[in-house]
């Protein structure tokens, strides 16, 4: 079991230990984590998913970001699980990694403008960006509470 508010923070420390190691100066989307209820068993049972993105600084140092989060996340408690190009037309750098310490994973995808055709490059709005997807497993909220609550 474990309170939906603690799961939040553990999300937002997670999420803020990531965002050190990219270690960039951009613009950040601003949502916090959300929760939603498991299929097993959506009253009593719920994940914490935390989306965010980071834009707004060259293109270059996106990619040593990404370079950086393969060699530090692991020092910092985290396991690779892959890291490559995805199997996009634009072929993003993507990074997927589980928390050894806590039940989170995470998915982060460098967008790369440069890599994509017009068309697509003039859907996303022409910024390059890392999308960060942070999701935990499901956790049990304590007894006499439910998911709706929150």
């Amino acid at each position: 079991m474990r309170d939906v508010d603690d799961s939040r923070n553990v999300a937002k420390e997670l999420s803020s230990q990531i965002l050190d190691v990219i270690d960039l100066k951009g613009k950040t989307s601003e949502p916090g984590p959300g929760v939603s209820p498991c299929e097993e068993d959506p009253k009593h049972r719920y994940k914490i998913r935390h989306p965010w993105s980071l834009w707004g600084v060259p293109e270059q140092d996106m990619e040593r970001s990404m370079e950086r989060l393969k060699d530090e996340l692991p020092k910092r408690g985290w396991k690779v699980a892959s890291y490559g190009r995805d199997k996009s037309a634009a072929q993003n750098l993507e990074l997927i990694a589980e928390s050894t310490k806590s039940k989170f994973s995470v998915n982060i995808t460098f967008m790369d403008k440069r890599r994509s055709s017009e068309e697509v490059a003039a859907r996303a709005g022409k910024t390059s960006g890392i999308m960060v997807d942070l999701v935990s497993g499901c956790f049990r909220v304590p007894d006499g509470k439910s998911v709706d609550q929150y």
